[in-house]
């Protein structure tokens, strides 16, 4: 009976003792698998345009798609970079926009690297005839600046013709940046520019009113 009483004792310590259920410790299951990434290798880029045929002053954009291996169009691939040879015939900004200076033919090459990758076109282009030396600007047609962009040879001038609406003219800050015209209506007004570059400015009186003078 003693033993009896002892085995039943041991067996229930034992079924004790290894009883499942409950907490496990803290043990957990797997990590989520990481977010999907975009995985399409640059294969090539193509540009809007191959040629492209304008006069002095005058402007044409160029656009980029990039390609995968499998000739399928990569969105978002990344920022292209642009140059052209020579400079004195066209110029192209950071956005791609070439603009004609002097008679001639010249080259941009167009770059884009994605994942240490890296694959180039070229555009082909052919300027005519010389910049001028003055450009006018009109503001009698509301509040917008006609043309809002203009293109002249470096030395060269620009008149502003001002209506019955008061407007002004702020260059933003630069070298060789002209000064100021202030308030001004019913009359013209005109401002050198003797060095080459990019020159923006601002009606302050009127929001979004805005020009700019592209000196070559």
């Amino acid at each position: 009976m003693q033993v009896s009483r002892l085995a039943t004792l041991v067996f229930a310590v034992a079924v004790i003792g290894c009883g499942g259920g409950g907490d496990d410790g803290g043990t957990t299951g797997p990590p989520p698998p990481p977010p999907p990434t975009n995985t399409q290798t640059l294969g090539s880029i193509t540009t809007s345009v191959s040629t492209i045929n304008i006069a002095a002053g005058g402007s044409q954009a160029i656009t980029v798609i990039a390609l995968d291996t499998q000739g399928a169009v990569i969105a978002n691939p990344g920022t292209p970079t642009f140059s052209v040879a020579p400079t004195g015939i066209a110029t192209v900004d950071g956005s791609g926009v070439v603009v004609g200076v002097a008679t001639g033919s010249a080259v941009v090459t167009v770059s884009l690297t994605r994942g240490g990758v890296t694959r180039t076109a070229t555009v082909n282009v052919t300027v005519s005839g010389s910049l001028p030396g003055s450009a006018n600007v009109s503001t009698t047609s509301g509040d917008v600046f006609s043309p809002s962009s203009v293109t002249i040879a470096r030395g060269g001038s620009v008149t502003w013709t001002f209506g019955v609406t008061v407007h002004n003219v702020t260059f933003q800050g630069g070298a060789g940046v002209p000064a100021n015209i202030p308030d001004r209506s019913g009359t013209t007004e005109s401002r050198t520019f003797s060095t080459v570059g990019d020159f923006s400015y601002t009606c302050t009186l009127h929001a979004g009113m805005n020009g700019q003078v592209l000196v070559r």
